[in-house]
């Protein structure tokens, strides 16, 4: 197995503004592997024929995938390798399926000098509609 290089940033060369962004298809095998690290096993997740029966129809991709991959956009990609996640904040406003297409872009708002700390806000979508949005408080170690 490879293992992706995080991008390295200082503080001084990001500027507010700036974006960053991945996409991912999310695969039943995501979502199993999620819900085996996760231990969350609930049947609206991991069980189809549950899911059939509730208002979405099928399973539902865990939103803390979700908010896993707003991790990997700030450790790998904005500000990258020796940043912290201090914050993460997330509201989900439609569902997520298997076999979607997501979308996580995250643009710098704001940067506080003292604390090294930059505001980062977070929009996931599928094509052209929103499923979540917040922000997220990222430190810079060096």
């Amino acid at each position: 197995m490879s293992v992706a290089k995080a991008a390295v940033r200082t503080y001084a060369s990001l500027k507010t503004g700036e974006s960053a962004s991945l996409k991912r298809t999310i695969t039943a095998k995501d979502v199993d592997a999620f819900a085996e690290l996760s231990g969350d096993h609930n049947p609206l997740h991991v069980e189809p024929e549950y899911a059939k029966e509730t208002q979405f129809k099928r399973v539902v991709v865990h939103g803390m995938f979700l908010g896993a991959l707003v991790s990997q956009l700030v450790g790998m990609n904005m500000p990258g390798a020796y940043s912290l996640l201090m914050k993460e904040t997330l509201e989900f406003k439609k569902p997520v399926f298997i076999d979607d297409t997501v979308a996580v872009v995250g643009t710098i708002v704001h940067k506080s000098p003292a604390a090294r700390l930059v505001e980062i806000s977070i929009e996931i979508s599928r094509k052209s509609e929103v499923i979540a949005s917040g922000t997220v408080h990222v430190r810079l170690l060096q």
